[in-house]
Parts: C-alpha cells; sequence; structure tokens
C-alpha cells in the first residue's frame, strides 16, 4: 500500500497531525472533564444546599413556633394559643400533654378516648428523653391517608416537667419541595429519615420504604456519609449511573436530603465537546490529507523528473552517455549528481573494458592460430621420430649381427693359427668371409649415413621447435626445454655416427688388407701365418668398436624412445593449449558482445563491429 515515497510521507505527517490533534483532543478534553466535574460537583453541591436549607426553614419555622409555646403552656387556659399555633404553622392538630395527669388538651376542644394516655406515645416519650424539640418519622394518617409527622416540645418550670405540647402537620409541603428538586430529566432526590426509611420520593410507592430498595448499599452509614461528603459520590440507581450528594434537615431530626444527579445528562456536554472534537479531528485529518498530498506532488516533482530519468538509463539499450538533470542545491540534486559521477565512473571502467577486451580477443587469436600451427607440427614430429625410432631399432639389430660376425672372425682368426698347414683350403673360405665383412661394412656405412642425415634431421627440428617456442612465449618455455634436449641428443648422434664412420672406414681398409693378404696367402702362407696375429688383434679391436657402437646405438636407441614420448606428451599439451586458446577466445568474443550492449563514448561496440561479433545485437537484459 505505502510502496512510493509520497504514500510514506503523506502516512508519516498524517500520523504525526492525528497524534497532535487526540493528544490536543485528549488534553482538552481532560480539561473540560475536569472543569465540568467541578462545576457538576458545585452546581449538585448548590441544589442540594438550597433545597436542604427551604427545607430547614420550613423546619425551623414549626421549631420556633413550638419554642414560642412556653408562656402558654404555664398559662391556665393554653387551648387559645394552640389554635394560634395550629393556624400559624398549618397544622393538623395541635395538643398539650399533662405530664402530671396524662389528660391531653386538644386545640379543638376534642375529647380523646378514656384510654388514650400521652405518655405512652412514641412523640412524648421522645421529647422527654431529648428535652427538645423532635420530630417523629412518618405515618400515614388513618383519616386523610396523608404522610404526616409529628412536632413535639417538652416544657419545664425549673427542672420540673411541666407539659409537652404535639403537633401533627402533613409533610406533602416537604414532598413537593423534594418532587420539584430535578436539575436533569433523569434526575431526582430523596428525603430519608435517620433509619434510611424513603419520606419523600418521585415514585410514591417507595415512601416508608428502606433506602436500600434504590441500592444496596444505601443504608443508614451511607446515607450518614452521603450528607457529610463535599464531592459527590457515583452509584448505580433503578439502572442508571447517578452522582448522589445528601445534607442534613430539620436540625435535630436526621432526615437526610439526598440528590441523585443523572450522569448520563449531567455529561451531555462532555460528550458533545468529545463528538464535536473527534468530528473535528477528522475534518482537520481530512483537508490535512489532501493539503499534503498536493504539497507532497509538488515537493517530490523533481524527485520523479529524477525517477523516470533514472529508470531511463537503467532501461534500454545501457546508454551510459545520459545524465541526469542538476538543478537546484537540494537533496535530489545531490542525488542526480552522484548518479551522473556513478555513470561516469563507470563509463570510464567499461571503455577500460572494452580496450582489453579487444586485445585479449587478438592475443587469443593469435594464440589460438599459433596452437593450431604448432599442434600439426608436433603431429609431424611425433611421426618422424616413429620412423626414427624403427629405424634406429634396425641398425641396433644390424650393429648386434656386425658385433657377432666380429666375433666369429675373432675365432676363426685364431682357429686359422692351428690350421695354417691348410691355409690353401682355409685361404678360400677367408676370401669369402672377407667378402662378407667388406658387405657388412659398406651396409655399416650405409647405416651410419642414414644416422647422419637422421640426426641432422632432428637437429632442425629442434631448432624450428626452440623458434616455436620462442614465439610462444611464457607457454612455450617448457617446450623450449625439450627442444634443446633434442637438440644435444641430434648432436651426439651426428657425434657417434661420425665415429661408427671413421671405424667403418678404418674396418674396410683393413678388410681390403686382409682380402689382399688372403689372396696373396696361396703364394706365402708364410706371410699369412705371420699376418695371422695381426689379423687376430686388428678383428678383437673391430669386434671392441662393435660392441661400443653396440652400446652408443643403444642409448641413441633410448633416447629416441624418450624423444618420442615426450614428443607425443607435448602433441597433447599442445592440443590442450589450443583447446584452451579457444576458450579463451570464445570468453573474449563473449566479454565483447557484453560490454557491446552499453553505449559508451565514441563506442563502436553497441554496433556490433567488435571482433567476431558482427551482425549480433545482444538484448539489455540477456543473461550474462
Amino acid at each position: 500500500m505505502f510502496v512510493s515515497l509520497r504514500a510514506r510521507l503523506l502516512a508519516a505527517a498524517l500520523t504525526a497531525v492525528v497524534l497532535a490533534l487526540i493528544a490536543n483532543g485528549i488534553a482538552s478534553y481532560v480539561t473540560v472533564q475536569n472543569h465540568n466535574d467541578e462545576q457538576i460537583s458545585e452546581n449538585l453541591d448548590a441544589v442540594v444546599s438550597g433545597n436542604a436549607q427551604a427545607l430547614d426553614t420550613w423546619f425551623n419555622a414549626r421549631f420556633s413556633m413550638l419554642t414560642a409555646m412556653d408562656e402558654a403552656v404555664k398559662s391556665d387556659a393554653p387551648r387559645a394559643a394552640l389554635r394560634q399555633l395550629n393556624a400559624s404553622g398549618d397544622f393538623m392538630a395541635t395538643y398539650l400533654a399533662n405530664p402530671a395527669t396524662g389528660e391531653t388538651l386538644f386545640y379543638n376542644d376534642w375529647t380523646p378516648p378514656s384510654d388514650f394516655d400521652p405518655r405512652e406515645r412514641d412523640w412524648y416519650k421522645r421529647a422527654v428523653s431529648e428535652k427538645d424539640t423532635i420530630v417523629t418519622k412518618p405515618y400515614v394518617d388513618a383519616q386523610t391517608g396523608d404522610l404526616v409527622v409529628t412536632f413535639a416540645r417538652p416544657y419545664y418550670q425549673g427542672s420540673r416537667l411541666v407539659g409537652v405540647i404535639g403537633a401533627d402537620i402533613t409533610v406533602t409541603a416537604v414532598i413537593d419541595i423534594v418532587d420539584d428538586i430535578s436539575p436533569t430529566p433523569s434526575s431526582f432526590a430523596f428525603l430519608t429519615a435517620a433509619d434510611g426509611t424513603l419520606i419523600a420520593h418521585h415514585d410514591p410507592e417507595l415512601t416508608l420504604k428502606p433506602a436500600s430498595r434504590l441500592n444496596e448499599q444505601l443504608n443508614a452509614a451511607m446515607l450518614t456519609t452521603l450528607a457529610n461528603a463535599k464531592q459527590p459520590t457515583a452509584l448505580s440507581l433503578q439502572g442508571s449511573e447517578k452522582r448522589l450528594l445528601g445534607r442534613h434537615v430539620g436540625g435535630q431530626s436526621g432526615w437526610e436530603l439526598v440528590v441523585a444527579l443523572d450522569e448520563h445528562e449531567a455529561t451531555a456536554g462532555l460528550r458533545a465537546i468529545a463528538s464535536t472534537t473527534t468530528i473535528t479531528l477528522i475534518i482537520v485529518a481530512i483537508i490535512t490529507a489532501v493539503a499534503l498530498s498536493l504539497l507532497l506532488k509538488l515537493l517530490l516533482r523533481r524527485l520523479h523528473s529524477a525517477r523516470n530519468a533514472m529508470h531511463n538509463v537503467a532501461s534500454g539499450e545501457g546508454d551510459l552517455t545520459q545524465r541526469l538533470p542538476e538543478e537546484g542545491n537540494d537533496e535530489i540534486t545531490q542525488i542526480a549528481a552522484a548518479f551522473n559521477r556513478f555513470v561516469s565512473r563507470m563509463e570510464d571502467v567499461l571503455l577500460e573494458v572494452r580496450s582489453g577486451s579487444e586485445a585479449v580477443h587478438t592475443a587469443a587469436s593469435e594464440i589460438a592460430k599459433g596452437g593450431h600451427d604448432l599442434s600439426r607440427r608436433t603431429e609431424s614430429t611425433a611421426s618422424s621420430l616413429q620412423q626414427t625410432s624403427a629405424s634406429m631399432e634396425e641398425i641396433t639389430s644390424t650393429v648386434e649381427h656386425t658385433a657377432a660376425s666380429s666375433r666369429e672372425a675373432n675365432q676363426l682368426s685364431k682357429a686359422a693359427t692351428e690350421v695354417a698347414e691348410r691355409g690353401g683350403q682355409s685361404a678360400a673360405k677367408v676370401a669369402d668371409t672377407m667378402q662378407e665383412i667388406a658387405a657388412s661394412s659398406n651396409k655399416i656405412g650405409d647405416i651410419v649415413r642414414l644416422m647422419d642425415s637422421i640426426a641432422f634431421q632432428t637437429n632442425l627440428l629442434a631448432l624450428n621447435a626452440s623458434v616455436e617456442a620462442a614465439r610462444a612465449g611464457e607457454q612455450g618455455r617448457g617446450f623450449a626445454v625439450v627442444a634443446d634436449e633434442v637438440r644435444k641428443l641430434a648432436q651426439r648422434s651426428t657425434d657417434a655416427a661420425h665415429e661408427i664412420k671413421a671405424l667403418n672406414e678404418e674396418s674396410q681398409g683393413k678388410v681390403k688388407n686382409g682380402t689382399t693378404l688372403v689372396h696373396s696367402a696361396a703364394q706365402t702362407m708364410e706371410e699369412i701365418v705371420a699376418q695371422i696375429t695381426r689379423v687376430t688383434d686388428v678383428l678383437g679391436e673391430i669386434t671392441s668398436a662393435t660392441g661400443e657402437q653396440s652400446d652408443g646405438i643403444g642409448q641413441v636407441n633410448v633416447a629416441v624412445a624418450d624423444l618420442d614420448r615426450m614428443t607425443q606428451e607435448n602433441a597433447a599439451m599442445v592440443e590442450e593449449s589450443s583447446t584452451a586458446a579457444e576458450q579463451l577466445q570464445e570468453q573474449a568474443d563473449h566479454l565483447t558482445g557484453v560490454i557491446g550492449r552499453f553505449k559508451l563514448s565514441g563506442s563502436k561496440l553497441a554496433q556490433g563491429a567488435l571482433p567476431g561479433s558482427a551482425g549480433q545485437t545482444p538484448a539489455l537484459n540477456a543473461p550474462r
């Protein structure tokens, strides 16, 4: 929901305004509530006190009237005063009880029954007991059905009780006063006696019922607490919350006036303020939201422009030549400047990468081409080495055969000493043998020339390999070492071939001499016998030289085999190098394509001009 910065700022500002309004509303509400509670308490106290004063006035007037009857009681004719008291106090009946005789004198000459004794009456006993004016509990008059109370006052002459005056009066006026007490439509007042009996209530059916009918907590102690309290007490009466405050009325009567103010109606103004504050908060929040939305739209206009420009740079064809506008000196301008610096840095880096990719591409192409040539030459060298190895095997076999022939000639030469007398017959055999030796020597000469030619070609190949290794640089260093070893082996082979050639030529000369000697053996057997020893020595030297040739050729054969193995390994390495060069070329092409996706200053890569990427237009979001 709040995905945009504008929505978040609007929500944050609106939240702050709403919280401020709520805090202000709560503070105002609490303040008004405190003032309202104080006002309610003051008004309720005024209502209770005013009506209690009115009731006290009603009671005090009757108390004063009874107090004024002191002289009348002591006179011999008190009836006139009783009539005056009855009329002035609006009493129903006034009467005087004689404590000595128990007689009762009524204002209207009414004669009570003979068994009527005032001294047994509650009003008489209480007045005498308290020695002051008392008011009895209300009771229902049997004749009128009205609620009546009796005022009674004892009179003394000195310390002697001379009479007790009683006056009956309806409390209709009191009930009317209590019924008229209604601070609000649902509020009411009630009057209770000292024991908690309801004297006056707006519901007549509760008259003379205990106050606990209104609430079980309204007992005598609770009523006394309400009468002495300074602040109203909250209590539920008849299904609604009320604030109760009471006052004592009637002096020593023990009566209490309690006013029950309806909580809901008393706080109606407070609720109206709360409703008004809530409506005001909602209206202000709406107005603030609209105003802030328009203001944020105006303030964030340049940010939206920067966002659109950045979106254009990020999307499309990766054009790094675009720049954001840098207008003003605020945070948006700073963001645009930072983004422009970043894009410039990226463009510089990509330009360097582009140059490097071109160089890598060129080097990879050259390496791949050289690798292919080197692989082809290495394969040719390996094939020649295989042929050389086969020829060396044949030379080895021939040399071994020559060595065996030399040993056999040596044995024949020794045998010639023993059979000198049969020189004629043996001479022919020696001549044949010497001819075979001459043929073998010629064959050895051919082989030596072949070895010399092979050594020359091997040396030439080694030189070519050294040149290619030098061109390969660091990667051809190992191959250069191998080429150097091959060149050394070729040189040794050349030297050995020269030595064999010299020995072979010498052997051929000696064979010719031996042949001459054999042909002349028939003429000069003595010379043959004399030369046999020399021939034996020469053949021993030939045998020794042939053994040395065999050993040298064996070493050459081993060297050629090692050279063949290393050549094969080098061929495999050259093949791997060629494959790696091809992969490097592919990576260079890929890197070139990646760089070609961006449009750079003076760039030709984005137009497909890179080597290996002609005709390709890579997509902006292509996988990398």
